[in-house]
């Protein structure tokens, strides 16, 4: 009776405190002021950190709720576990849970009743609290961001911050930060950095990057903050994203024609003479063509080689290629990101009228110290990286040269045998942060070639770039950098066939430029994007001098140039609804070319020629002649549903400066011209529309683009032009018209085992050179098609990943032959006999077709190994098809016959070894 009596007692303490109700009606109320309210009105006592709740508030709303479901209720929103101990005791425990045999104890004496009296019951039984795990993930913490007393009135508040890379400590370029309650996200620029403005409150952040483990981390946002996130390489061994939109979403961003290379994936492609080639891999994308193999410069929807603007840590190259074309001129090993613009430019870019293509670099392993390179037949390289003060300071510097000299001795030619070729470039790269909110970087390349036909020609070429940028955030919403670079590029040409025309020829070009860019965020999430931009050009179109005492070559300088080209730019990107984004940019530029300068005068209703020269003056210092234009950019998306999206944008852009070249391929001795009275500026309008869409769970993606744009002032020359060392350069070159149009299909698989992608474009250019002169008319002033006019391409790219260790890969590439003049008939006037030709380009070459294989072994994978290595095995050109490069003609025996150069007219096999000291297995190859 008495048992019965103790143990009925005992369950109705616990039901009446247990059963205890309580009415708490209040918004925006702390953690702490809950929980006092809560032991007020209750026998309970609560015990927790405040480190842990002094950023949490929640909106109570309560009505004679029992105690226990609100202490459940709060566990959840704070995302705190607890236990209640003593029937009125609760511990709260952040990233743990307290373990105790309490339960258990009250379970017997309530089932079993084996206890004589309340005051016999031993609870102090043992309470363990015990850490799961001592390491616990970020993504299960509460991050506070801001100040609750900082925003009161609980308006929109933004956050931002760095992400780097767990591993190395790089930034994470393209990092897309997404918030799925609010259907809202950003990415990061080209420093890691983000920056969005949500509503306050609590919410679950997504950061997802390609080649990265997805991390999530929780957050409680109260007013303008900061949150830094370190991201892990993805353990899975399948490769994912080769190229892909500049937002991991191509649904839901806003750029078209737009293209992100990834590094890692690029030195998986096999290409000629076992080098990843930055250049040339572009070529793999859609709407990217080059006039041949081994060709320097690549074509852009319809544009020349010299109007693609190649950026390097903001520094313009002019040159990118070795070796005449046949090796790329930068170094993968030192490049993070690139990303090519084929439209929907934005307004921070300028002075080209086809396409960007921005390369950054690395800033260097933070961490530790990290050395790897390569070797093979023909090339090596080497790249050293480390921190100067650890996660603050970090450098990178990388070299490469070839010794192919003996590739030269195993041919045919006797001269070619006799004959050198050398190469080498020098990058680096060195950044600061000197505090939270100020960095430094510096960087520099350096190329050098050398060329020695034997005893008939030499050629010398180097590229000087170098970068200071300074990056200062004011607060979260508003960024700046602050840049001067400068790019010089020279070439020295000897010709040694005859003694006495023994001579050499000196041209350079000089670039200085100054950059203050602005990046804002408005609360209306508008991304506000401003800045200007200067460029001071310096060019010396020649020098000509005897190269010995026996030349009959006089010496011979032409006239310096020199120009200003400013530029103002604005851009503002938004949401006009959940389902439309747009985007708007104008970018004013204003160019001038400066004396002194020599200004030559022709006579009206003439021809322009030496011979309808009139006179000359001399034009002091100060500007000569001014150019102005607006150039508007506008992008929209409109979202069809989750999975599909339609895009529209046009492009104005306009190109002060000229490449000036007789050749179909781009080449080291080409020179620039800066626009002047005669020489227009090139101005292009480009309107495009693209539909997208992801199928089967965002495995697969698929494109389509279509495109028109127009181009004034393009250049052409008069027949018999002559362009090296010419003083009245203006009596050669001609202006005319270009348009070019076409349809761009691209379907990618991103994920799986096999990835790869493969597309289709056809596309038309075609040149118009109309002029009330004759002489200077091209084909009659009818539109003709453009030398890089190759209407079908089709290309295909495959990967697969047969284990962590071994990767195959293999790409396809055909493509219309270009264009040609040829002689079709003799006549025979005035007693001698003349050839006559077809109309422009009316002709082609056979269609391109080339396959390439490649494959890549692994080493062992053990992951603290002091050096990881590869083997990179390729055949490029595996059907030892022999392309067409060029097709010319030769008068042989009163006849006329035509041969077909080929650059590889057989398989060409190269192995490449590839090491990396103190790394991790994870980051090889």
């Amino acid at each position: 009776m008495r048992k019965s009596l103790i143990t009925l007692i005992f369950i109705c303490i616990h039901c009446s405190i247990y059963g205890q109700s309580i009415s708490i009606k209040q918004d925006s109320i702390s953690f702490n002021e809950f929980i006092q309210k809560l032991e007020d009105s209750s026998s309970f006592k609560f015990n927790y950190a405040n480190e842990w709740v002094d950023s949490l508030y929640f909106n109570a709303n309560f009505e004679n709720e029992k105690i226990v479901k609100i202490i459940d209720w709060l566990g959840k929103e704070s995302e705190l576990h607890y236990q209640i101990l003593d029937s009125t005791k609760v511990i709260f425990t952040k990233n743990y849970k307290v373990k105790t045999n309490y339960s258990d104890l009250y379970a017997s004496f309530i089932l079993k009743n084996k206890i004589s009296t309340l005051d016999t019951v031993q609870y102090k039984s043992p309470v363990s609290i015990v850490e799961a795990d001592k390491n616990i993930s970020e993504e299960y913490k509460l991050f506070k961001i801001g100040d609750f007393s900082r925003n009161r009135r609980r308006q929109k508040a933004t956050f931002g911050g760095k992400i780097t890379d767990f591993e190395s400590g790089e930034s994470q370029i393209g990092t897309v930060i997404y918030i799925q309650e609010l259907k809202k996200g950003s990415t990061t620029n080209q420093y890691g950095e983000y920056s969005i403005s949500i509503p306050v409150g609590k919410y679950k952040v997504e950061y997802s990057s390609v080649g990265m483990k997805t991390t999530y981390r929780n957050i409680i946002i109260h007013s303008d903050g900061k949150l830094n996130v370190e991201m892990h390489s993805k353990p899975t061994p399948l490769k994912e994203v080769v190229i892909t939109a500049k937002s991991e979403d191509p649904v839901r961003n806003l750029r078209m024609g737009t293209n992100k290379i990834t590094v890692k994936a690029l030195k998986q492609l096999p290409l000629g003479m076992g080098e990843t080639d930055i250049i040339k891999s572009a070529l793999l994308l859609p709407g990217v063509q080059s006039v041949g193999e081994a060709s320097s410069g690549f074509n852009v929807r319809g544009g020349n080689t010299d109007q693609n603007l190649v950026l390097l840590n903001k520094a313009p190259i002019n040159n990118t290629s070795h070796f005449f074309g046949f090796f790329s001129g930068f170094n993968s090993d030192i490049i993070k990101d690139i990303t090519l613009y084929k439209s929907g430019v934005p307004a921070k870019y300028g002075g080209r009228v086809s396409s960007v293509m921005n390369l950054d670099l690395k800033d260097g392993n933070r961490k530790k110290f990290k050395l790897n390179g390569g070797v093979s037949p023909v090339f090596g390289r080497v790249t050293l990286e480390g921190p100067l003060k650890k996660e603050k300071s970090s450098f990178i510097l990388a070299g490469r040269t070839t010794y192919s000299d003996w590739v030269l001795k195993l041919l045919d030619d006797k001269d070619l045998r006799k004959s050198s070729a050398n190469f080498y470039d020098l990058q680096g790269n060195f950044s600061w942060d000197l505090d939270d909110k100020n960095s430094l970087y510096l960087s520099a390349y350096v190329s050098n070639d050398e060329f020695d036909y034997h005893l008939q020609d030499e050629f010398k070429y180097k590229t000087l770039a170098s970068t200071l940028k300074w990056k200062h955030q004011y607060n979260s919403k508003l960024f700046s950098t602050f840049s001067s670079a400068i790019s010089k590029y020279d070439y020295t040409l000897f010709s040694r066939q005859e003694t006495s025309q023994h001579y050499s020829v000196d041209y350079n070009l000089n670039q200085y430029l100054f950059n203050a860019d602005f990046s804002y965020l408005s609360d209306l999430n508008h991304k506000i994007e401003f800045g200007l931009h200067a460029i001071y050009y310096d060019l010396s179109p020649g020098n000509q001098k005897p190269s010995n005492s026996e030349s009959l070559i006089r010496n011979k300088k032409l006239e310096s140039e020199q120009a200003l080209e400013l530029a103002a730019y604005l851009s503002d990107e938004f949401d006009i609804s959940h389902f439309m984004s747009l985007s708007v940019g104008l970018r004013y530029s204003l160019y001038g070319n400066l004396g002194p300068k020599t200004q030559y005068n022709y006579a009206e209703g003439q021809a322009r020629t030496i011979e309808s020269q009139i006179g000359t003056y001399q034009q002091k210092n100060g500007f000569i002649t001014t150019y102005s234009k607006p150039e508007f950019r506008i992008s929209s998306n409109i979202r069809l549903g989750s999975y599909n999206s339609l895009k529209i944008s046009y492009n104005g852009m306009s190109q002060y400066i000229h490449m000036i070249s007789n050749t179909i391929a781009m080449t080291p001795t080409d020179i620039w011209k800066l626009s002047d009275k005669y020489l227009k500026p090139q101005y292009s309008h480009q309107y495009s529309v693209g539909f997208y869409r992801q199928i089967k769970s965002k495995s697969l993606e698929a494109s389509l683009e279509t495109y028109y744009k127009k181009i004034n002032n393009i250049i052409d020359y008069k027949d018999g032009a002559q362009l090296l060392m010419n003083e009245h350069l203006e009596t050669d070159v001609l202006n005319g018209v270009g348009k070019a149009y076409g349809i761009e299909f691209m379907l990618q698989k991103k994920k799986g085992k096999l990835t790869g992608w493969f597309n289709y474009t056809y596309s038309k250019i075609l040149h118009k050179i109309e002029s009330e002169f004759e002489e200077e008319r091209v084909n009659g002033g009818s539109y003709f098609p453009a030398n890089y006019d190759k209407p079908h391409d089709f290309k295909f790219v495959a990967n697969y990943k047969f284990s962590r260790r071994v990767n195959v890969s293999t790409n396809f590439s055909y493509s219309t032959g270009r264009p040609f003049t040829a002689p079709v008939a003799y006549y025979h006037l005035e007693g001698t006999d003349k050839v006559y030709y077809s109309d422009r380009n009316s002709m082609r070459m056979p269609d391109y077709i080339r396959l390439d294989f490649a494959a890549t072994i692994n080493g062992s994978l053990i992951k603290k190994k002091l050096n990881h290595s590869s083997w990179t095995f390729a055949i490029y050109n595996a059907l030892g098809r022999q392309n067409a490069y060029n097709i010319f003609f030769r008068t042989e025996e009163d006849k006329v016959n035509g041969y077909k150069m080929s650059i590889f007219g057989k398989p060409i096999f190269t192995v490449t070894y590839n090491f990396k000291l103190f790394g991790n297995a994870k980051d090889d190859f």
